[in-house]
């Protein structure tokens, strides 16, 4: 097996969930072992991450909004929307994850390697500038996106987002900018609501912007297809110097949130598709950042799988 470069499966730092929330530890408490078990370590090693500055956050999101976050310091856990919490320790694991995904656009440039997997919580895709939602606090992949731009002289990103959910926070960020490509597969109409093929992009980013709104029961024929088809072209056409991905796996077929049926050999497709994009396209540089996700079983397939697919491109 060729060595993927890195996946990293951070450490538990603290974002304790309320009762019966599906955003728990235990979707990911079954990853470590089944890595183990399923002949991966040869291609997981540690990521030597450490501290970034916060006003990198700040790229994307509103200072008010992370100053607030930063401050939070009550007891018990409190709820920003309907689905989004937070304790005391929320933000800085969200930071812990933020910072993992940037070490790993930091190797891509530097001495590598240029894949990496970041698997972590809280999910990031759908956070705004100024608001939490859908369970994420930071919008790590756009924060990157920013990161690569400014701190790696970037000319052109691509984020590619096949979580069931449309990455709204992400798409939002980027809409009317042409130097990052937003490419989001997802169900549809489904939360958050966006995404549908009429969004675009607007002003110098349109164009930059690509949906494909998919029906509940969408599955490996659709999905696969698309990421070995159109979602190659367009990647082609763009050219970008470094590929992101919101990777989210609640589009398997076990997930209790999404309507999708993708199994594991789909999402093994998807990662070896996206890996031949990176090695055609940007020397291999490609950053996926977990987001959804909440079957134990379902993440493990769906992950060990798309790890494969990274390491046989």
């Amino acid at each position: 097996m060729e060595q993927v470069g890195l996946a990293v499966v951070l450490s538990e730092r603290s974002h304790p969930a309320p009762p019966g929330h599906p955003e728990r530890y235990e979707r990911l408490a079954l990853l470590p072992s089944a890595l183990a078990s399923a002949g991966l370590r040869p291609v997981v090693s540690d990521l030597p991450t450490g501290s970034y500055p916060v006003d990198l956050l700040k790229r994307v999101h509103d200072p008010e909004y992370i100053d607030e976050l930063q401050k939070y310091r009550e007891t018990g856990i409190g709820y920003l929307d309907p689905d989004t919490y937070r304790s005391s320790t929320s933000f800085a694991a969200s930071s812990d994850v933020t910072w993992a995904v940037l070490s790993a656009v930091d190797a891509a440039f530097g001495s590598g390697p240029g894949v990496s997997f970041v698997i972590g919580r809280p999910p990031g895709h759908h956070a705004e500038s100024d608001r939490a939602m859908g369970f994420c606090l930071v919008n790590h992949i756009a924060v990157a996106a920013q990161y690569a731009i400014d701190h790696r002289a970037c000319k052109r990103v691509a984020i590619v987002d096949f979580d069931v959910h449309h990455g709204n926070g992400s798409q939002h960020t980027f809409y009317d900018r042409s130097d990052v490509l937003f490419i989001s597969t997802h169900q549809y109409p489904f939360y958050p609501g966006t995404g549908s093929q009429a969004e675009q992009g607007r002003g110098t980013g349109l164009g930059y912007t690509v949906n494909f709104p998919l029906p509940a029961g969408a599955g490996d024929k659709e999905l696969v297809g698309l990421f070995e088809n159109d979602i190659g072209d367009i990647l082609t056409r763009f050219g970008p110097e470094l590929i992101l991905v919101s990777a989210g796996f609640d589009g398997h077929h076990l997930d209790p949130l999404g309507g999708f049926t993708v199994t594991g050999h789909g999402f093994r497709r998807i990662g070896r598709a996206l890996r031949k994009a990176s090695d055609r396209l940007c020397g291999s540089r490609l950053v996926s950042s977990f987001e959804g996700g909440y079957h134990p079983e379902g993440n493990v397939d769906s992950i060990t799988n798309y790890i494969t697919g990274l390491a046989l491109a």
